[in-house]
């Protein structure tokens, strides 16, 4: 079956600050340089806003609207700031602060509901995971919780049991701890330690994984705890959807974290769910270098399209990647190709 791509043009051009780490067009160049690149097994799909009404299924209702009303003005009062946080460093007011978090969510309701009417049990969302913002305010770039909001829809059409994996620098706290007592929803965050929010302390139990890793951990490190730790996790509890979020910033060209991880660790975690579970969204997540978030989540979706050989690059496509700026030059195999070498997941390393 083919893999679902779903995509709104709110992300193009959106802009949360020149001294934002925020990059711009991060999500816009997923789709450019997917559509580059030719992927024979993805269907792309326009994805819509979800509504005021979609997004009070997790977060409050005088938040989304005070959120909404917030991006009509571009104005917030003193009172508002404490109270929501917005109009911080972090998650600063600009003219499509509702809309692109909104469309983010409509994406994943989107998602959850081509699983549901059997069209699609693979689905690449990269303008969705942002999994810090709590029910009544924004939090860490994040302004709504599309994961959250998603996972309340999944449950109420009828999907019972729900494994949300989440390997971003980051913890995953927005998620986590809104579904912390549900057993029903296994949350599963592999994070570096220390790091903002400084929570996330470490966990292993049946409905709830939280994994600190330390400064340095790798792709060895990676797949022994995969393979040996967390897998048995996986398989007794059988999901019925399996949401993956991608950050970026645990890779070791992105400046946000000490993690060393490769983009072949993502490849072969999503190889890992496919094997096991039928319904898998893939999203984003964080990701503060242009060029490793983007052929990231481009191999990501050529491993869910089993179209890893598409990842040859053109001149064409090499071209997209020489054209983007950032405030560094990038390394010669960021702009040459996609897959991170050595690939020890290819290379049959023993541990």
């Amino acid at each position: 079956m083919n893999v679902a791509f779903l995509y709104n043009n709110i992300f193009r051009d959106s802009d949360y600050g020149k001294k934002h780490p925020v990059t711009l067009n991060r999500i816009s160049n997923v789709f450019d340089l997917a559509k580059l690149i030719n992927f024979k097994k993805v269907v792309y799909y326009k994805s819509n806003i979800a509504s005021v009404n979609d997004l009070c299924m997790f977060h409050e209702k005088e938040y989304v609207e005070l959120l909404k009303k917030t991006e009509q003005t571009q104005n917030i009062s003193d009172y508002n700031i404490k109270k929501y946080n917005l109009g911080t460093v972090s998650n600063p007011i600009f003219k499509e602060m509702f809309r692109r978090h909104a469309a983010a969510t409509g994406s994943l309701l989107m998602a959850a509901d081509l699983i549901k009417n059997n069209k699609h049990n693979l689905i690449f969302s990269p303008g969705s995971g942002a999994h810090h913002a709590q029910k009544q305010k924004a939090s860490g770039f994040c302004y709504l919780n599309d994961i959250a909001t998603c996972i309340v829809y999944l449950k109420k059409v009828g999907m019972k049991k729900i494994l949300y994996f989440d390997m971003d620098a980051h913890y995953g706290d927005g998620v986590v701890e809104s579904f912390r007592n549900d057993k029903n929803v296994l949350t599963v965050s592999i994070h570096q330690k220390n790091l903002w929010p400084k929570r996330g302390h470490y966990i292993l139990e049946n409905d709830i994984i939280n994994i600190p890793v330390e400064k340095g951990f790798d792709d060895l490190d990676f797949k022994y705890l995969i393979e040996e730790k967390l897998l048995s996790y996986f398989i007794k509890f059988q999901p019925d959807v399996v949401l993956m979020q991608m950050g970026a910033d645990s890779l070791r060209d992105d400046y946000m974290s000490e993690m060393l991880l490769t983009n072949n660790a993502m490849s072969f975690i999503i190889k890992t769910f496919k094997s096991l579970f039928k319904n898998i969204i893939v999203m984003g997540g964080g990701g503060y270098n242009p060029w490793t978030t983007l052929r990231a989540w481009i191999y990501n979706l050529a491993t869910l399209s089993d179209e890893e050989e598409k990842l040859n690059l053109d001149l064409c496509a090499k071209s997209f990647l020489k054209e983007i700026t950032w405030k560094i030059k990038p390394k010669k195999n960021w702009i040459e190709e996609v897959i991170d070498k050595p690939n020890l997941f290819n290379d049959n390393v023993k541990l």
